[in-house]
């Protein structure tokens, strides 16, 4: 099968983002997109494998990687500030000491700090407006979600609030565990550490059990970024800033998106299918080629015991996204891939 061709699509500049509110930077549109879908419409499963990498085509992927490229322009142009806390400071009600920075990103800066209970993670906003505070509230609930839900590898906000800086107020998040690591994305590589390549099938259990039940939990994420220890398998999936929100209302099912979208990522928000599809297409673009294997695995095992359960998520409907994915496995493999994903999506086989 011939792989995706990106290399056509359009690059994304500065110049050409769409304005967005005031009080928001401007490569971000003011957009919450809810779109409603019956169960019927919304179940991958009707599409064929041909169709779904169809569907998936040059537009999806190139969003990825544009994305990528117009924030890495935009970050050289906003520098870090390493010095913005104080030695001692608090976010909201959380008391913390001795703030070091890791490194920042388009919308925030992030450091670590001591709390009483050990090392944790400030994510803090670079600006101090409406935008920054429901940008950060989204990824709370996101957050709370999956931790609710009790997916793996998923870290947990223990604070929230407004932190005094040397620059002025800022909003910010406090997060746990503070896991050094490597990020891996889409974006900025995909590749194992290589002190773990003997460790590769134990990290796809990991990865894929996490993936699974972040979808199960009815969230699909956007930008996906996790943490990779250097010297364990440890992982922890991180940025939940423009993930969406698979809602069940009725015998519908919809798609919420954060109160501010990149325009780049604006058809990951139409719909509960356009979402799920996204966020499939970025976990598989993760995956190293000679993970597959271990990869189809991992997710035919997770898939059958999620199967098996009796009390199950808002993204049971979609689940048997994993197995239309262009898998590089055997017909054996495969096949115990596409029934566990099936049963765990509730196909009755025909």
């Amino acid at each position: 099968m011939a792989p995706l061709d990106i290399a056509s699509a359009p690059r994304v500049g500065v110049s050409n983002l769409v304005r967005g509110r005031p009080n928001g930077p401007p490569s971000l549109r003011a957009s919450r997109i809810v779109d409603q879908s019956s169960p019927q419409s919304s179940e991958t499963s009707s599409l064929g494998r041909g169709e779904f990498l169809q569907f998936l085509g040059v537009s999806t992927v190139a969003a990825i990687f544009t994305v990528g490229s117009l924030r890495s322009r935009v970050r050289a142009q906003v520098p870090g500030e390493p010095n913005l806390l104080l030695n001692t400071f608090s976010c909201g009600t959380t008391p913390l000491r001795n703030p070091k920075y890791l490194g920042g990103g388009v919308q925030a800066e992030v450091f670590s700090a001591d709390t009483s209970n050990g090392q944790a993670v400030v994510k803090l906003s670079r600006a101090n407006t409406d935008y920054a505070m429901r940008s950060l509230e989204h990824e709370r609930r996101v957050l709370q979600i999956l931790n609710d839900a009790k997916v793996p590898n998923i870290a947990r906000c223990v604070g929230f609030g407004e932190v005094t800086t040397t620059a002025g107020p800022r909003q910010g998040m406090v997060l746990t565990p503070c896991l050094p690591g490597r990020n891996i994305s889409v974006k900025n590589g995909c590749g194992n550490p290589r002190p773990l390549e003997s460790q590769e099938e134990d990290r796809m259990e990991r990865f894929m059990a996490t993936a699974v039940r972040v979808l199960e939990a009815g969230v699909a994420g956007v930008d996906v970024q996790v943490l990779q220890s250097p010297s364990s398998n440890d992982m922890l999936w991180i940025d939940f800033t423009e993930a969406a929100l698979l809602k069940k209302q009725g015998p519908s099912i919809s798609v919420e998106g954060p109160s501010m979208i990149c325009p780049e990522y604006q058809r990951r928000y139409k719909s509960p299918k356009d979402a799920v599809v996204g966020f499939a297409t970025e976990v598989f673009l993760m995956v190293p080629g000679s993970s597959h294997e271990s990869a189809a695995k991992a997710l035919a095992e997770e898939l059958q015991e999620l199967g098996e359960s009796r009390q199950r998520g808002v993204g049971k409907t979609f689940q048997d996204v994993w197995a239309k994915l262009p898998w590089k496995v055997g017909g054996l493999e495969a096949k115990r891939l596409e029934t566990a994903a099936n049963s765990a999506a509730g196909v009755v086989a025909a």
